[in-house]
């Protein structure tokens, strides 16, 4: 009989276990947040209206001044209505320049890198509970099907009569076909127009993500390869090229680090890009920098990986015999790097016709 007790309480026994240690890591979360957050300070002094229907951004920034400018001119031609960035220890004019700009709030904080994703999570519940939020880095530009004439109020719309609150997109490694010290840029241009060629191949894999505003994991579909393992190889962990850029905030939806995967959401059959465009000539000089600074991932990781090849070969060069070179929007729906749907075209046509009569 005694045995029988054991074995009939010993499920509730180790359920316990787990429900303790459950605790135990989100209440040290709730901690570490708490103590990040502490060393935000906003700095600008523009109004924030609640408007719950305003499209908003939120990015963090390290010496973006090259990027910015046309960052900002992209994301409020596409749709965006106010933007939220978080400079870390910026030594450019990146403050200066976003500073100046309408409804654009700036906060800053001189922690280590390594804890920015409380910096995102603390924003996101602060001015986008409730929002469609875009979350991207200054070098990503997000686009979709249809994006010339669609703008993102307008996916929203769509998304939203199909009671969907994501989108997926693939992260699209732009480079040029020149060598990497050759890509220069100026302030303000589109980097499309130097960072013009990119690859087509990659891999989808299951990646297990956690959420850490439960405790638990989750696992989401990623993509994988393209440029990134044909330059610098197959790393453990992967390279991850999949982004969740555009998302509607609501309660139980949490957004990974990195926006490379999202739990308690209901993704689109429709998918888009982002573009990425770090692989200009400052690529050489933030590679070495972040590989002192070991603020990413895993003390620089991914950035190690990459100054170990600049070191073998300092005049890089990306392009190969086999790099496509970007023409527009469906070329990449033809290559099945976006999707689309018939309900999305049909949508997006009468979108279009709407506008040209």
């Amino acid at each position: 009989m005694l045995n029988n007790l054991k074995y009939k309480f010993l499920p509730l026994y180790y359920q316990i276990i787990e429900k303790v240690k459950l605790i135990q890591v989100k209440s040290r979360y709730r901690a570490a947040k708490r103590l990040s957050i502490s060393t935000i300070k906003r700095i600008d002094n523009q109004f924030i209206p609640k408007n719950i229907s305003e499209i908003r951004l939120f990015a963090i920034m390290r010496n973006e001044s090259l990027r910015l400018p046309h960052f900002m001119t992209y994301y409020k031609n596409l749709g965006v209505e106010r933007f939220f960035l978080i400079d870390n220890n910026s030594t450019d004019d990146s403050v200066t320049l976003a500073l100046a700009e309408e409804k654009v709030h700036v906060f800053e904080t001189k922690e280590n890198y390594q804890n920015h994703w409380f910096w995102m999570e603390h924003l996101l519940d602060t001015y986008g509970k409730g929002h469609w939020c875009v979350v991207v880095d200054i070098d990503e530009l997000f686009s979709y099907p249809s994006a010339e004439h669609l703008s993102l109020r307008e996916l929203r719309v769509f998304l939203e009569s199909r009671n969907e609150t994501a989108i997926r997109t693939f992260l699209l490694d732009m480079y040029s076909d020149q060598s990497v010290v050759a890509a220069s840029y100026s302030r303000g241009e589109n980097p499309l127009e130097m960072l013009n060629y990119f690859d087509k191949d990659y891999r989808k894999i299951p990646f297990s993500f956690p959420d850490r505003s439960t405790g638990k994991s989750y696992t989401f579909e990623i993509f994988t390869g393209g440029m990134r393992d044909r330059v610098f190889g197959r790393s453990n962990p992967p390279s991850i090229l999949s982004k969740v850029p555009f998302f509607k905030n609501t309660e139980g939806t949490y957004l990974s680090q990195g926006m490379h995967a999202i739990n308690g959401a209901t993704l689109s059959e429709v998918q888009g890009v982002v573009f990425h465009t770090k692989f200009l000539s400052d690529f050489i000089t933030e590679v070495e920098e972040e590989c002192e600074r070991e603020q990413h991932y895993g003390n620089a990781f991914y950035y190690k990986i990459f100054h170990q090849k600049l070191k073998e070969t300092p005049d890089i060069q990306f392009y190969h015999e086999g790099s496509v070179k970007f023409e527009n929007l469906q070329q990449l729906v033809e290559l099945g790097l976006m999707k689309t749907t018939p309900e999305f075209e049909a949508f997006a046509q009468s979108v279009l016709a709407e506008k040209t009569t």
